[in-house]
């Protein structure tokens, strides 16, 4: 059972406070890790239980995060196999060229899914690593295991114009064989990383484009509705959160999330045309906004901008009473600017 006794936890839980808590969204590149501890002193604890998968995540808290996502455990070490011309599949059915996704899979028929062996549990040892990990970093820093999204590995594992093609002519019983052999993982996955003391998931599924969704809601809900209920219901039954991430569009989705009974939703991009402040509005307290400060802006922008940006975002989310909790739209890659982090984190301490 997860204790809600954090600021991360209480606003998870549709607690209102006076403070917003702040979130990571991954462990940030190490070439920005280097640039925020040269310029502001930021110093590790040196402590080995703050350390996993070679992340030091006693620099995230000493930069004043509140939570962050791991992602090193959504499935077991290597699988998939090699291809011809430098191509070779991963273990999600996915084909690459390289390390550039080729926009297309390998399962184009359910034959291939009986015998799919490539796709595997964290190691034993991995999990027992995450168990330690957890009691050290808690309640210093929320960790927020990341999952593999249904949607999005289903229409990779297949390619998206074989996925297309099925949809448009009416092969839904692959696309469904797909999504019940990727939800199965799925709740294994959880059961596993439950067992590690985990008690916060965080589902990476992207759903939209800029300005529009992937696919018609009512298909989507079609597809992807029941097996995300049962997935959240497995959560829920121990009494802890889980959240979904989508770049991209999603604001006519947030229904959706809100019925399957997602505690909170994070991205919520700007620039793919998400208002938050009309969601808000919309939606109060029924959702927690995770995000809205858009990488574009941590890269391009001024400390000012950001400043000015979070006072606007903090007001109106107290003003209609919404769940917020501030985070990056995306990873914190190597072009953001240590002082636009910097700005966003002490504007959303003092506010």
């Amino acid at each position: 059972m997860v204790e809600e006794n954090s600021i991360f936890l209480n606003v998870l839980s549709k607690n209102i406070t006076d403070i917003s808590p702040l979130y990571c969204t991954g462990y940030p590149e190490f070439e920005f890790i280097r640039n925020y501890v040269n310029a502001y002193g930021i110093k590790s604890e040196k402590d080995y239980n703050l350390i996993l998968k070679d992340k030091d995540y006693s620099i995230i808290k000493n930069m004043g995060f509140d939570a962050i996502s791991i992602w090193d455990f959504r499935r077991g070490i290597g699988g998939g196999y090699k291809l011809k011309n430098n191509k070779h599949v991963d273990s999600w059915g996915r084909i690459y060229k390289e390390n550039w996704y080729q926009n297309d899979g390998v399962f184009k028929h359910d034959k291939i899914l009986e015998t799919w062996e490539h796709l595997t549990l964290p190691s034993k040892n991995d999990i027992e690593l995450l168990k330690n990990f957890s009691k050290k970093i808690k309640p210093k820093l929320d960790p927020v295991l990341s999952l593999p999204g249904l949607f999005e590995k289903t229409w990779q594992s297949m390619g998206f114009v074989f996925f297309s093609k099925c949809l448009k002519f009416n092969n839904i019983e692959l696309i469904k064989k797909i999504i019940q052999f990727f939800s199965d993982y799925l709740k294994k996955l959880i059961n596993t990383l439950q067992d590690a003391g985990i008690g916060i998931f965080l589902v990476a599924d992207d759903c939209g484009y800029k300005n529009r969704s992937f696919i018609p809601k009512d298909i989507w809900s079609l597809f992807f509705f029941k097996r995300y209920k049962e997935i959240i219901d497995i959560v829920h039954k121990k009494n802890q959160k889980i959240i979904i991430h989508s770049d991209g569009y999603i604001s006519n989705l947030i229904d959706v999330f809100i019925d399957l009974g997602f505690d909170g939703v994070q991205s919520l991009e700007p620039s793919a045309g998400v208002d938050i402040f009309s969601l808000f509005k919309k939606y109060t307290n029924q959702i927690c906004f995770i995000g809205n400060i858009d990488v574009s802006e941590l890269i391009f922008g001024t400390p000012d901008q950001v400043k000015n940006y979070l006072k606007e975002l903090i007001k109106k989310a107290r003003k209609y009473n919404s769940l917020l909790i501030v985070s990056p739209t995306q990873q914190i890659n190597a072009k953001v600017k240590p002082e636009n982090i910097k700005a966003m984190i002490d504007t959303t301490k003092l506010l």
